[in-house]
């Protein structure tokens, strides 16, 4: 493991401790002196030709399981969590305790292949425009079944946050089977770009030109943050985005988010946006080059898609709603329904990880979520 890397292992391991000892000062009011009911496992889940996914298992203590009521198998369905772009399983931190003291099965975590502390192997596909869409969504999709294949998980309910929601589509289209249900965390590619965008950047300023071109033709912005700038950027980020967010890991998150974009060789991760995407405008910083709206989300066998945006998200949930009437009309597709968290944007499981967990708690344990509610409190410390 080279020194980069070493590096990255450190910074996500002390992420999820800190999300563990906030979750055991903040997660249980009643009882907030009391030793955390989870734990967390971290192991690197061997998928086939030399290559892993690293993996965060988190269970129930077996205190806490002889204190809850046995639960019925068709309540123990794994929860499956992806991440999207620039980052890893650690951008859970804060939710994933909660969620794991109140769901029946295992709640698992992963790094997508070719991502943070998972197997980087060489890009051997086109980079950006040149790339066939299948061909990039099948190098991540084909991972995820090869990791579900080799934990032996038949069902799972399949959580994607961003591009991650993007892809959990991709693999329920492929693999309907072994998805219960789909919830999708302010899901990127959603819409259809409108048709005055490509005159729109056509029209843009010089350097905005040179952006977009460097992003169409497989540009990786990993490799900036690698030329040295890379800490300086992310805490700038970390600091300013998060800013009024005391409750925040805000050192943690930064040395994480800086080893994910500079640990070890750019790989899926580095080029999936321009693999995957294409420039946004007009509303959206990005369009899928295959927008989930208009046919895969009604045409997917899955029982429900629960789609989740923060009350002040920049991913626009009225495109999902739109989504949603057309499955209505048709009188066929999944069931979707749409929670909002309040007091949070695109990183609503950072912005307000306990509002997040409600939400997905209240759409997957026990039935359906209220249609268009927003849980969890705006403020909390």
């Amino acid at each position: 493991m080279g020194s980069s890397t070493s590096a990255l292992a450190r910074a996500e391991r002390a992420l999820l401790t800190r999300g563990l000892e906030w979750w055991t000062q903040h997660g249980q009011p009643a009882e907030p002196q009391r030793a955390p009911p989870v734990e967390f496992t971290l192991s690197d889940v061997a998928v086939g030709d030399g290559l892993h996914i690293h993996t965060a298992a988190y269970r129930k203590t077996e205190a806490a399981h002889r204190r809850t009521p046995p639960a019925k198998p068709s309540e123990q369905t794994p929860l499956v969590a992806m991440h999207g772009f620039g980052t890893g399983l650690g951008i859970y931190y804060a939710a994933l305790p909660a969620l794991a003291e109140k769901w029946a099965g295992p709640v698992f975590a992963l790094d997508s292949l070719g991502c943070c502390l998972s197997s980087r192997p060489r890009w051997h596909l086109e980079k950006g425009e040149a790339c066939a869409v299948a061909k990039a969504e099948s190098f991540f999709v084909d991972g995820l079944e090869r990791w579900r294949a080799q934990m032996k998980i038949d069902k799972m309910v399949l959580m994607g946050h961003s591009l991650g929601g993007y892809l959990a589509v991709a693999y329920a289209e492929k693999y309907p089977q072994h998805v219960d249900r789909l919830v999708l965390v302010s899901a990127v590619g959603v819409p259809l770009p409108p048709e005055e965008l490509a005159e729109a950047h056509a029209q843009a300023p010089w350097l905005v030109r040179t952006v977009l071109s460097a992003w169409k033709n497989g540009f990786s912005p990993f490799s900036v943050a690698k030329l040295g700038l890379g800490s300086f950027i992310m805490r700038r980020y970390v600091e300013r985005r998060f800013s009024d967010a005391p409750w925040v890991a805000k050192p943690e998150l930064k040395e994480y988010f800086h080893g994910s974009w500079t640990g070890g060789s750019n790989s899926a991760g580095g080029y999936a946006h321009a693999t995957l995407l294409r420039p946004g405008g007009r509303g959206e910083l990005a369009y899928a080059r295959e927008p989930l709206g208009p046919e895969r989300i009604p045409g997917l066998q899955v029982s429900r898609v629960s789609a989740l945006y923060g009350d002040r998200d920049w991913m626009d949930w009225r495109n999902m709603a739109a989504v949603r009437e057309d499955v209505l009309a048709r009188g066929c597709g999944p069931d979707i329904e749409i929670l909002y968290v309040a007091g949070a944007s695109h990183n609503m499981q950072v912005d307000n990880p306990l509002g997040f967990v409600d939400a997905v708690l209240a759409t997957c344990n026990g039935g359906k979520g209220a249609h268009r509610q927003t849980y969890g409190s705006k403020y909390f410390a």
